[in-house]
């Protein structure tokens, strides 16, 4: 099929929902939207007029699922590619720490991929601040330039997006560096104050990871990290918007503080995405929530990382807050597109932009997914066309 369409109970753009409407998608980009009744006779035509057509989600932040790293290597990533279309994730950064986790994304992108896009690659560290839990106690990093410029080498135009503690030895150095270079860069794992947290903002730190997790906590005499992200319009923010990792009340005001633009919903997912519970390497998956084994809920910074996909998080932003439907599928398509520089060509359904679609049920689960055009992963509730 090199021209065809999707009719749909209602299309969301970012702007409002279009009832009874058609988007028509001719090879690889979306060429037009219309009202259902307006298409052309000759039209080859999916029926999903009980179903609500969205724009694919962009997942900026995951590290893994079913059972592999993208650290690992190229085939890790396409295998975690091919998983994605399942959970309505058209778009990705795989998220590393190592240059070697950078070139395997880079060799699996050349070499092409069946499922999600992937939009670039987002390094979440190496330069974080250490936890310093008990028996597990690092030295601090120096960043330095010279493998921040290896790590730009590495991903040859892909590196969008990485992660800094502002408080490391050099690292308002290094926030110049890479924002003069074009990276989005990010405060991630920090305990900095919020005296601190401005000077990185006026160094071009510009994005919070995951806000909230890992960063220094709100008080009403030392704002902190979160205080700075909550108030700072320069930077947008990232949300784990599982239930777990941060309270509903406390997503409600990052989404009062910030609005709908300058959230970004994120899985932060990780290997152990679509396994059942147990213990794997050290880490203890239970009930949604993947901890270090041989501590709980009292002792901080023990979660590690979401085993929630980004579908399940858009759906409970909905159920647990003041977010419409179409807020929620906004903060998993335009914004992180904005955030990471390809709004241009992904994140709405607009005439000219990639065709990626995801339709999703009553429940607001993705049954059908199309990437670059293609037909990447239906559950049967809609008729394929031949």
């Amino acid at each position: 099929m090199t021209r065809w369409a999707i009719k749909a109970a209602g299309v969301l753009t970012p702007q409002r929902s279009l009832a009874n409407y058609a988007v028509i998608i001719e090879d690889s980009k979306i060429a037009g939207l219309c009202p259902a009744s307006q298409l052309p006779e000759d039209l080859k035509v999916i029926d999903a007029s009980e179903l609500t057509l969205a724009p694919g989600y962009i997942d900026i932040h995951n590290h893994g699922s079913v059972g592999v790293r993208a650290e690992e290597g190229p085939e890790a990533v396409h295998r975690i590619s091919e998983f994605l279309p399942t959970v309505g994730v058209t778009s990705w950064l795989p998220t590393v720490r190592t240059e070697a986790g950078v070139k395997g994304i880079v060799t699996a992108k050349a070499q092409g991929l069946a499922g999600a896009d992937v939009a670039g690659i987002h390094m979440e560290g190496p330069y974080l601040a250490p936890k310093n839990l008990p028996g597990d106690e690092e030295e601090p990093l120096t960043v330095e330039l010279d493998q921040l410029d290896r790590f730009m080498e590495a991903g040859e135009g892909l590196l969008r997006l990485v992660g800094v503690a502002p408080e490391l030895p050099n690292a308002l150095a290094g926030i110049r560096h890479l924002a003069d270079n074009g990276v989005v860069v990010a405060a991630a794992h920090t305990k900095i104050s919020y005296d601190e947290f401005m000077a990185a903002v006026d160094a071009g730190l510009r994005h919070v990871t995951h806000t909230y997790n890992v960063m220094s906590r709100l008080h009403h005499r030392s704002p902190n990290m979160v205080g700075g992200a909550l108030v700072t319009d320069e930077v947008t923010g990232e949300l784990i918007s599982d239930g777990y990792h941060v309270h509903p009340v406390a997503m409600e005001i990052l989404l009062r503080c910030k609005g709908v633009d300058k959230v970004a919903l994120i899985s932060d997912s990780v290997t152990y995405v679509g396994m059942p519970d147990g213990e794997y390497d050290g880490l203890v998956k239970k009930d949604g929530i993947l901890r270090r084994k041989g501590f709980d809920a009292s002792t901080d910074h023990t979660m590690a990382g979401s085993v929630w996909p980004l579908d399940y998080n858009v759906a409970n932003m909905v159920r647990s807050t003041s977010a419409t439907l179409q807020d929620a599928v906004t903060m998993a398509t335009l914004t992180p597109a904005r955030i990471v520089g390809v709004a241009h060509r992904k994140g709405s359904i607009a005439p000219g932009k990639d065709a990626d679609l995801i339709l999703l049920n009553g429940d607001m689960k993705p049954v059908f997914t199309v990437v670059g055009g293609r037909i990447v992963y239906h559950d049967g509730s809609v008729q394929v066309l031949d």
